[in-house]
């Protein structure tokens, strides 16, 4: 009966050698850096910032100061708004 018992540890160990105890390999991600595929978004939307608010009174021109906006302007009444003119990011 000793000797059974000994072939089913030895067994049991064998097949746990083998098996790994159940558990899976983990991949530790490299420190290298990502490639140029994925660089190349995250850096161009890096360098575009927010409109900044200026003046304007038809949506076209875009003018630091209300002085500025009222001279260029005229009778026309210059409101405060994003300078969306494409090359930034409108909240």
């Amino acid at each position: 009966m000793r000797i059974k018992s000994h072939l089913a540890v030895f067994l049991a160990g064998l097949t746990l050698a083998v098996t790994g105890c159940g558990t899976e390999a983990v991949q530790v991600p490299s420190s290298e850096p990502a490639p140029i595929e994925e660089q190349a978004p995250r850096q161009s939307t890096a360098l575009v910032g927010i409109c900044p608010l200026k003046w304007t009174c038809n949506y076209q021109n875009y003018y630091s100061t209300q002085t500025q906006c009222t001279a260029a302007c005229g009778a026309s009444a210059c409101e405060r708004d994003y300078a969306c003119t494409g090359n930034c990011v409108c909240p």
